[in-house]
């Protein structure tokens, strides 16, 4: 059991570690002008906001109402709902079709808003479903300012004040800090995957049907405009895998393997549905205008 929990805590440590070097070479990369793309466009911003704190969470709380799941599958799908703004996201547009800025400016976005509005909806989810949490709000909104909050602020402002040292440390900085996310979900789904599938299907089902309302509600209320609409989707469905297991694992001291496993598995489902989205999205593209009509980069 000691060893078990052990395991756990440095897991936890490590993922926090790498959202922490991620978000920092984002800033870096960004800025402080880069950051601000999305609020200089308030109609976007409120509806991303909304896609990503709002529709996703709620579509979570019924689907855990609705199917018949454990308590871990339901904690771990719960932390990926209130968590938007995966660090791969921005990387992920830099290599394929969308707008990498705006996704950038996106997870910063929601990684700044996630300070104030993952604690609320952690004591939302409290008073409806009462447990044993040991970490209180103001904890929690504390961890996501030290992990999330300051490096990406710190990024920026050496960004800003520092350019030659931000150029030249941000992409390596970015290539480490995305393998060591990487090795987060791997070891995660090393450690239980076994456990996801004797669970059954229903998980898989409850993970695949959350990654499909998250891009729904991030292909509606991402404009009209395809492009945006492309990368905004994306970006609602993926969630903060490293920074959902640091907080499971600082709320549930005792937290079963499967919470942690259900987290890296929806990382996994979710990435795979973005890939189909994206392919799907792009035939429908080329179908309805002639290439020279599409806009760039969807090609």
């Amino acid at each position: 059991m000691d060893g078990a929990f052990n395991i756990k805590e440095l897991l936890s440590s490590f993922a926090q570690l790498a959202v922490f070097a991620t978000l920092l070479s984002m800033g870096l990369v960004l800025g402080f002008s880069g950051m601000a793309r999305l609020w200089r466009q308030p109609g976007l911003l409120v509806r991303s906001v909304i896609a990503a704190f709002v529709v996703v969470p709620v579509a979570a709380m019924v689907l855990v109402w609705v199917l018949p799941l454990s308590f871990e599958v339901r904690a771990g799908i719960g932390a990926m709902a209130i968590i938007p703004g995966a660090p791969f996201t921005y990387r992920k547009m830099l290599k394929g079709a969308g707008d990498p800025e705006l996704a950038g400016s996106f997870q910063a976005t929601m990684a700044l808003l996630a300070v104030v509005l993952v604690p609320l909806w952690l004591a939302i989810l409290a008073a409806l479903y009462p447990n044993d949490a040991s970490a209180s709000v103001a904890v929690v909104g504390r961890q996501i300012l030290m992990v999330q909050g300051i490096p990406l602020i710190g990024g920026a402002a050496i960004r800003q004040w520092l350019p030659d040292f931000a150029e030249e440390f941000a992409e390596p900085l970015n290539r480490i800090s995305s393998a060591m996310l990487v090795g987060v979900v791997v070891v995660v789904l090393a450690i239980g995957l076994a456990m996801v599938l004797k669970a059954g299907p229903l998980p898989i089902l409850a993970g695949v049907l959350m990654a499909a309302a998250a891009l729904v509600a991030g292909h509606y209320l991402g404009g009209p405009d395809p492009f945006t609409r492309q990368t905004i989707a994306q970006a609602t469905a993926s969630r903060n895998a490293g920074l959902a297991i640091a907080l499971i694992t600082l709320n549930f001291p005792n937290v079963a393997h499967e919470i942690l496993v259900t987290i890296a598995a929806y990382a996994v489902m979710t990435a795979i549905a973005s890939k189909i989205y994206v392919r799907l999205y792009q035939k429908q593209l080329a179908k309805a205008a002639p290439p020279s009509e599409m806009t760039p980069g969807l090609e």
